[in-house]
């Protein structure tokens, strides 16, 4: 069965019948390898365009039947001598010629590209059609399970020698829907500050000429995932923020009157997001307190910040608020680390017109339809205890999306993090925010290094041993921009510090408390290109790196969780870490504790 995007068609909807059965027929008799679009906008009537990897592209359309007088449209050409008409789409051949001309052929081998006129209810051509050469005619006894695939490949001429290699696919799928490119750089315009993006960076083993670009369900899922409310769960890596920020986008590009709001917990990943999607006057990225405080102020006794009294201010503060100040659509990456007011607070900041998150036969487009989307993985559930939230009167059961595959690590570091994690983390239900949810992840494609495990004597000689680590990469050629460091203590930080100036390693401290203020620094961090960057594990969350070293692992503490969960919330919250690395992974520990102890057991298992 070939993959469709979107998954199903509605009966209900702008598809002409032909069309409809045309693309129930390529879905069903084409084999799985194959990929089928149906491209469509408002001005002009849909097609199909269909990659088979080891034949070619068709760029398929199912025009009227002929009628006697039938007026033409501007997309159409006159292609019978008689006073009967077919509309055959100068469009669709033009984006034919134009495919062809654009797919190189120094990086992809032939690739044959036609424009075929399909007639499911006709056995026989129309009496007079005129073709050029690179059109082709399928008839209703070429729509059939043993007929269709030789039909096309009949079409498209002789069969390629061998497939297309993945690379190659990806190439094309690029030329065919650009949105899929994943950009390492900043993607989209840039932000206010001009910061450079480390969200989705290249994996250090993939050469200059290779190009990354979503897999078919994230891309489906990114464009047509459908309204009403909706939840991302997935394993660390496995593309819910890629799907996220292209839906942002997607939505921002598609929907021109609509206003968005993406959230996110933590400042450095929303600086992260907003040089992804980019920012508009229709366009908005924060992370959950800096909203909260613009919406309520400050709250708490002074030198004290009480976020979740100034969450629940923020609450009411934003239903007050004129739906002309919120927004149709709410997207939330790391719905995890929310507490039930931040929920309420995304909720909130839908327009009231838009809180119809129910499906009943509206879409985006329609006045009173809204847009909800949590993207979450319960295994980095690290700040708070867990949860059920749900909007009024509604679960996410049938509404929820499941990604187990991992892109971001290799194989190695997967097994390792998901060994060292696997005591506190069970298969459990899927509608609910909390660490009983928790995915196990398939492997991962790529391999790499086995991570490197180090137990020290004490803090100190962590810190020399990380610096080292450090050291060695920057020796071998890594990029200091490519590499990060991570502590699981503050009292880790001053002999990092210290060892890092004695070995002269250039050092960038996010959460440096010294000359600029904190979140200063953490805007900074993003334009930071020629020093390491240093933090605790929260402050890369949602971040990824080429290079990790992750140091004071025995001395991680959880902080707002009883003393009985706290194993299973520091494992949580160095699982975290550790899954931030792309291509190489160093952990040191010292000290007597639950977690060097896990450590060692995983390195075993």
């Amino acid at each position: 069965m070939a993959f469709l995007i979107p998954e199903n068609i509605p009966s209900r909807s702008s598809v002409p019948d032909r069309l409809r059965h045309v693309a129930r027929a390529v879905r069903d008799f084409l084999p799985d390898e194959t990929t089928v679009w149906l491209e469509a906008n408002d001005d002009e009537p849909p097609y199909l365009l269909v990659l088979d990897p080891g034949a070619g592209i068709l760029l398929m359309e199912a025009p009227p039947a002929p009628r006697e007088g039938r007026r033409r449209p501007r997309w159409m050409r006159q292609v019978l001598k008689e006073e009967a008409i077919v509309g055959i789409r100068e469009d669709v051949a033009e984006r034919a010629a134009y495919l062809q001309a654009r797919i190189d052929r120094s990086l992809v081998r032939s690739l044959p590209v036609c424009h075929v006129v399909a007639f499911p209810d006709r056995d026989q051509p129309v009496e007079g059609l005129q073709l050029s050469d690179n059109q082709a005619l399928l008839l209703g006894t070429d729509m059939t399970e043993t007929r269709l695939h030789t039909s096309v490949r009949r079409i498209l001429g002789a069969e390629i020698s061998t497939p297309l290699s993945e690379q190659e696919e990806n190439r094309v799928r690029a030329e065919i829907n650009p949105g899929v490119v994943i950009d390492p750089k900043v993607i989209g315009a840039e932000s206010e500050r001009g910061q450079t993006l480390p969200l989705f960076q290249e994996p250090d083993v993939a050469p200059q000429d290779i190009i990354r670009v979503m897999d078919r369900r994230q891309e489906r899922l990114a464009e047509h995932m459908g309204w009403g409310y909706r939840m991302l769960r997935g394993v660390a890596g496995s593309g819910k923020t890629l799907v996220l920020t292209h839906r942002a986008r997607f939505l921002h590009d598609n929907f021109r009157n609509f206003r968005i709001l993406v959230l996110c917990y933590n400042r450095l990943l929303a600086n992260a997001l907003e040089a992804t999607v980019g920012r508009s006057d229709r366009m908005t990225v924060f992370n959950i307190d800096r909203l909260a405080y613009r919406l309520a102020g400050r709250a708490g006794a002074p030198g004290k910040l009480d976020f979740e009294d100034q969450r629940r201010r923020a609450v009411d503060a934003a239903n007050r608020l004129p739906d002309s100040r919120r927004y149709d659509i709410v997207l939330v990456d790391e719905a995890q680390d929310f507490d039930h007011a931040g929920l309420d607070l995304a909720y909130a900041m839908l327009k009231t017109s838009r809180r119809n998150l129910q499906p009943a036969g509206l879409d985006l487009r329609s006045y009173h339809a809204g847009h909800l989307v949590l993207a979450l993985d319960s295994a980095q559930n690290v700040y708070r205890r867990a949860m059920t939230w749900n909007p009024p009167e509604m679960t996410a059961r049938g509404r929820t999306t499941i990604f187990r595959r991992n892109y971001r690590n290799t194989r190695q570091i997967l097994e390792l993090a998901w060994s060292f994690l696997d005591g506190s983390a069970t298969e459990g239900s899927t509608t609910r925010l909390d660490e009983d949810g928790v995915i196990l992840p398939e492997a991962s494609y790529r391999q790499g290094p086995v991570p490197r495990v180090l137990e020290c004597g004490d803090l100190r000689d962590e810190a020399g041993a990380m610096a080292a680590e450090v050291a060695r990469l920057v020796s071998e050629g890594v990029n200091v921009k490519d590499i990060a460091i991570m502590y699981g203590h503050r009292d880790l930080q001053d002999e990092l510090w210290k060892e890092c100036r004695r070995r002269s390693l250039p050092y960038f401290h996010i959460q440096h408390r010294g000359g600029k203020r904190s979140e200063d620094r953490r805007d900074l961090a993003m334009s930071i290109r020629d020093r390491v960057r240093v933090s605790t594990i929260h402050g890369l969350k949602g971040l990824e790196f080429s290079r990790i070293v992750i140091g004071g692992v025995n001395q991680v503490y959880a902080h707002d969780v009883p003393e009985e969960e706290q194993t299973g919330a520091a494992k949580r919250i160095v699982y975290v870490g550790m899954t931030r690395a792309m291509d190489e992974l160093v952990i040191t520990y010292s000290g007597a504790g639950e977690l060097g102890h896990a450590l060692r057991n995983a390195c075993r298992a």
